[in-house]
């Protein structure tokens, strides 16, 4: 007996995917740790240290994964006899003077113009 498969698009079946990954597991655990971990020690945090602290550990997160990712790739290509291509570095956090300066770009000229 043939039963039909359900096979979603590319786009929901991908965001259903970052869901339900290890990182977004991982952070909604990590708040849930600092909710449980104060109330275990007998103390009150109150709703703004919670709310600061897991919105400061999302970005921290997020780095900390970066971070990984380059150093893992830096060492397969070593394996492999390769090197990566330099990271860009901007002098605002988040790259945001790179970004006002490709978006400056776009409107004046060509975008590879820096």
């Amino acid at each position: 007996m043939n039963t039909p498969k359900f096979k979603l698009p590319p786009g929901p079946s991908y965001i259903i995917s970052r869901i339900l990954s290890w990182q977004t597991a991982g952070y909604f655990s990590f708040v849930a740790l600092i909710h449980v971990g104060v109330e275990a020690a007998g103390g009150y945090a109150p709703v703004w240290a919670i709310v600061a602290s897991s919105v400061i550990a999302l970005p921290a997160i997020l780095y900390v994964q970066n971070e990984l990712r380059y150093w893992r790739d830096k060492r397969t290509a070593a394996a492999l006899g390769a090197c990566l291509a330099p990271r860009v570095s901007g002098k605002k956090p988040f790259g945001v003077d790179l970004i006002v300066a490709i978006l400056e770009a776009h409107k004046s000229g060509y975008i590879g113009e820096l």
